[in-house]
């Protein structure tokens, strides 16, 4: 067969919207481009790439996500590796990269922190635009953080990857921090039966965020405090109808300037807050208070 007819087959095998789908299969196995694929459709395909592209077919029919039959994601201009090990980076991220750059703009060398980092997209990202950034990741799953080496590898960026439960890894930086990002899991109970068959072939640990979807945003608000400067950013993506909720919680732990980004979609998206700034009210040597909370003067 040719590409042309392995097309038609793949098209009718997977519906006409995903044409492109096919379309980006048939380049991963004939290690091409669509423009080239495109002007040499007639051109005859070995029966051993052949049968490569119908099993990856079959997969995407089987909603296997199209990210992992590839074995890559593209992020702010990454092409990061991707598995079933970890969640698949998707555009919506790409804002809260944006605003977290937009915050740390004025600080040439800042140090950042993203928890739940899955492939690493936040935090290669971040590097990848503020190289004179110190940039810490961490995540409970040993597989994602293997993958996020290799992708950290894969672009000669210096993160700093440490296994462990959200923050617990990283209490020796405390009171460093200019910034800490998170897209942390946030589908609800109810969310997760109503979820495409792709998207529930992705981890779940990186998918449920408890009955409400707002556990881990309250877990990380008790805590980031203690690590965050005076001034420092917490920015976490969110689930388009959490903005007032996570508002709300960033609020009640003492956040001032709380702003809401939206989606190209118009959609709530990304969440940020700001730790109140030290008026040296000191209490002890090296503590004081600042808008009620206690944090480190530096």
């Amino acid at each position: 067969m040719n590409s042309k007819e392995l097309l038609k087959w793949a098209v009718a095998e997977l519906g006409s919207d995903k044409r492109l789908e096919a379309e980006l299969l048939l380049c991963h196995v004939l290690d091409t481009n669509r423009a080239l694929l495109m002007a040499h459709d007639s051109d005859e395909v070995t029966d051993e790439k052949e049968e490569a592209f119908r099993q990856l077919t079959q997969r995407r029919k089987a909603d296997e996500p199209l990210q992992y039959l590839l074995g890559t994601a593209s992020f702010m201009g990454l092409e990061l590796l991707v598995a079933p090990a970890v969640l698949i980076p998707r555009f919506d991220t790409e804002r809260l990269v944006e605003k977290a750059l937009q915050l740390l703009e004025p600080i040439e060398a800042p140090m950042i922190l993203d928890v739940c980092t899955g492939s690493g997209a936040i935090a290669l990202a971040l590097q990848h635009y503020k190289p004179k950034a110190a940039v810490y990741a961490g995540d409970l799953s040993a597989d994602a953080l293997n993958i996020a080496r290799q992708n950290s590898k894969r672009y000669s960026l210096n993160v700093r990857f440490r296994q462990g439960n959200l923050l617990e890894p990283f209490n020796d930086l405390k009171g460093t921090l200019d910034l800490l990002a998170s897209n942390p899991p946030y589908i609800t109970t109810q969310e997760m039966g109503e979820l495409p068959g792709d998207v529930l072939q992705e981890p779940r640990l990186a998918l449920w965020g408890g009955h409400d979807g707002l556990y881990f945003y309250r877990k990380i608000i008790a805590s980031a405090a203690e690590l965050l400067k005076p001034g420092g950013w917490l920015i976490f993506e969110i689930g388009w109808k959490q903005g007032e909720a996570v508002q709300q919680l960033l609020t009640e732990a003492g956040f001032s300037n709380i702003e809401l980004v939206q989606d190209w979609q118009g959609l709530d998206r990304v969440a940020c807050g700001q730790m109140g700034e030290c008026q040296n009210k000191y209490k002890t040597d090296k503590e004081c208070m600042c808008d009620d909370r206690k944090i480190l003067c530096v």
